[in-house]
């Protein structure tokens, strides 16, 4: 299997569940964390395939992270995700580099295209 390792900043829980569940029942290492001023010390320390990243939460904007990532990481694909209407931060998201933005609730399809869109690999 090609296995592919993925970060995902959110914070409910729910959504960590949904990876882990997810592409962890499938074999991919998942990497959940709530708290998004904890992302660059992560990514110091590990490496990624591919990052999911919540537009919306209470320690941090998600923008603001994503902005944090390019800086350090840039070659790292990052999906946003979003429960909200927030067109504006989702352009700006687009504008910085992100690969797409999925609306929530999503489902395992809509992941699967976003890492084919993003790293080019199926999720099998």
């Amino acid at each position: 299997m090609n296995q592919i390792r993925v970060l995902v900043v959110d914070d409910k829980k729910i959504i960590g569940d949904f990876f882990d569940f997810t592409l962890g029942y499938l074999g991919h290492q998942v990497k959940v964390i709530n708290n998004p001023n904890e992302v660059v010390s992560i990514l110091q320390k590990d490496r990624f395939d591919i990052a999911f990243l919540d537009i919306v939460m209470p320690e941090k904007d998600g923008v603001e992270v994503l902005k944090d990532i390019k800086s350090t990481h840039p070659e790292l694909p990052v999906v946003m995700m979003t429960g909200y209407t927030v067109e504006e931060k989702r352009s700006q998201a687009l504008d910085l580099g992100a690969v797409t933005c999925l609306k929530k609730p999503f489902e395992l399809s809509d992941v699967q295209r976003a890492v084919q869109e993003a790293i080019g690999k199926d999720i099998e």
